[in-house]
């Protein structure tokens, strides 16, 4: 007798392999890494690159690789990759409805150009530093255009830290730079001369001045560590952001880290200034001067990493 065939109620249904049924595939995920949304944002990057070289040599070379007044700017270089880290960690949220934006991201676009080129013909009246400023704050905004046209407004909102982190790489002008050393030094000062009174050291002060039985110190600018400064400001964003979530806990870490700076080099100072007063001049001058400040900025880090842990504790 011929078989009879099938029916289609117990016909087995082909089963979908264990572990593949929410995941995206690889092949999905490579398709949306090369996105031509993706491929025209490395390209306006690239762009900029080529706009913005001149100013890009001299925050990438003189600073790393010279000593000059351009080291100021050294904290600078690594903004961008911090900015691209956190995208990167965000990418989820940020990237999760991704729409071309031109009416918002084509015209920051042309202010970035004009800035650049605005800074070239002023460059002799407002001095070297301050068009340094004006062409980077150019790159920044043309990154900034360059993101909301290839992926749209929401997602600049949604990835709003890490785009606004982008204008630290715009070097401080002077005077607000100026008014942040001047900060620094003078609670460094106030902090060295406490622990001279904590231990009853026979000192007289006259402003930045200390002198003591057998030698005097200043306070300089220099004694401010503004590499230190920033990079303790720059911890401070980024801890506020990625462990903190009330504003008021956020702006507390972050302007703490002044004072926490302040107490760190205060110490610094106090510790040479009273081993070369009772054990050997030789340490104003030594290895512990010039390389032992690599210890005091993780004691920061220290003083930092305790306040955080303060803040996160819950409150009733």
């Amino acid at each position: 007798m011929p078989s009879q065939p099938h029916s289609p109620l117990t016909a087995k249904a082909p089963q979908e392999p264990v572990g593949q049924v929410d995941t995206p595939s690889v092949v999905v995920r490579r398709k949306n890494f090369y996105s031509p949304r993706n491929a025209l944002c490395v390209i306006f990057a690239a762009v900029s690159l080529l706009i913005f070289w001149t100013p890009l040599r001299t925050v990438l070379h003189f600073p790393i690789f010279t000593d000059n007044a351009y080291d100021k700017y050294c904290y600078t270089v690594i903004v961008p990759f911090l900015s691209l880290a956190i995208l990167f960690l965000e990418r989820r949220g940020i990237f999760s409805s991704p729409r071309y934006c031109i009416r918002a991201g084509m015209p920051l676009l042309l202010a970035a150009v004009f800035l650049r080129l605005i800074a070239g013909q002023v460059h002799n009246r407002i001095g070297v530093d301050n068009t340094l400023s004006i062409e980077l704050l150019g790159l920044v905004i043309f990154w900034i255009g360059d993101f909301i046209l290839c992926y749209g407004t929401s997602a600049f909102r949604t990835g709003l830290f890490p785009l606004l982190l982008l204008f630290l790489t715009v070097p401080i002008p002077d005077f607000l730079l100026d008014e942040m050393i001047r900060t620094v030094q003078y609670g460094s000062a106030a902090i060295c001369s406490f622990v001279f009174s904590l231990f009853r050291v026979p000192v007289l002060r006259d402003g930045m001045v200390f002198t003591l039985p057998d030698l005097s110190i200043r306070v300089e600018k220099a004694c401010s560590g503004i590499h230190s400064t920033m990079a303790i400001l720059l911890v401070s964003l980024l801890a506020a952001h990625l462990f903190l979530t009330p504003i008021w806990k956020k702006l507390f870490l972050v302007l703490f880290a002044i004072p926490i700076v302040c107490i760190t080099n205060g110490l610094r100072i106090a510790l040479l200034t009273l081993l070369a007063q009772y054990v050997d001049r030789s340490f104003l001058y030594g290895g512990l001067h010039h390389q032992g400040g690599v210890g005091f900025f993780a004691l920061a880090l220290l003083l930092l990493y305790a306040t955080l842990l303060l803040l996160k504790i819950r409150t009733p």
